[in-house]
């Protein structure tokens, strides 16, 4: 029973790591709130392109390549409106004054043309205020290891008091209960 507390700190000190479910990482991107960002994408040059479908948490917009005129956008989020641009000939997402909103993952879906296949790019968008450290920092990260340790110690020190005290009454009552006979 003395072992659960430090199974439990064990886990809570571990470092949570991101994973999509489908085995590839996703590509780490970091801007600055209100700055621009742009989620680059590279796409095979002898392939011919049917369309791109950028994700965030649902369908962002779809990007048809036109021969010899211009793409064709379809925003579907309003939320990026006015905001989103795509990059030719590679249709990179460039956000411009990037929200904390704009934070989390996207997908890049490119659907070729020459087959029915279609090949994702995974990215994670993490967004910091220029004004703070992007990452914290390592003297932060002790402080809250420790300060994580202390409230558990002091959790565990009054669980072992309150077992005390309630072995402490329940023997005191059973003692007590005997009594002694008045003749």
């Amino acid at each position: 029973m003395v072992t659960l507390p430090w199974l439990f700190l064990l886990l809570l000190l571990q470092e949570a790591k991101a994973y999509s479910g489908d085995g590839v990482e996703p590509e780490e991107v970091v801007a600055a709130l209100q700055e621009s960002i742009s989620l680059p994408l590279e796409i095979i040059p002898d392939e011919e392109v049917d369309s791109i479908v950028w994700f965030s948490r649902k369908r962002l917009a779809t990007v048809v390549p036109g021969k010899g005129c211009p793409s064709s956008v379809m925003m579907v989020d309003p939320h990026y409106e006015g905001r989103v641009s795509f990059g030719d000939p590679s249709y990179s997402l460039h956000i411009s004054n990037v929200s904390w909103e704009d934070a989390g993952p996207y997908q890049a879906q490119v659907n070729l043309r020459t087959s029915q296949l279609s090949t994702t790019t995974h990215y994670n968008l993490r967004v910091y205020h220029p004004g703070y450290p992007e990452t914290p920092s390592v003297s932060s990260c002790l402080l809250a290891k420790g300060l994580l340790l202390l409230v558990l110690l002091t959790s565990l020190a009054v669980g072992l008091w309150v077992t005390r005290v309630q072995k402490k009454v329940k023997c005191q009552g059973q003692g007590g209960s005997r009594g002694t006979e008045l003749n």
